[in-house]
């Protein structure tokens, strides 16, 4: 029996190039889905990223 694909909420694409020699580099963010919803999970991300939470924490609420 095939498992149905669960929709995204959101979906956040960040690329960038190898840096120049001014050290500069071009990058580009794209997203599917809520607004709200791609800024929390980019707050979230930089916390993981900060070394605030563990790769493993999962993320349970949203909003104020």
């Amino acid at each position: 029996m095939r498992r149905r694909q669960k929709k995204s909420a959101c979906k956040i694409c960040i690329s960038c190039n190898e840096p120049n020699e001014d050290g500069k580099m071009h990058v580009e963010m794209t997203y599917e889905g809520d607004e709200i919803l791609a800024a929390y999970l980019l707050e979230n991300a930089q916390s993981i990223l900060g070394g605030q939470l563990s790769p493993s924490s999962e993320v349970t609420s949203i909003g104020n």
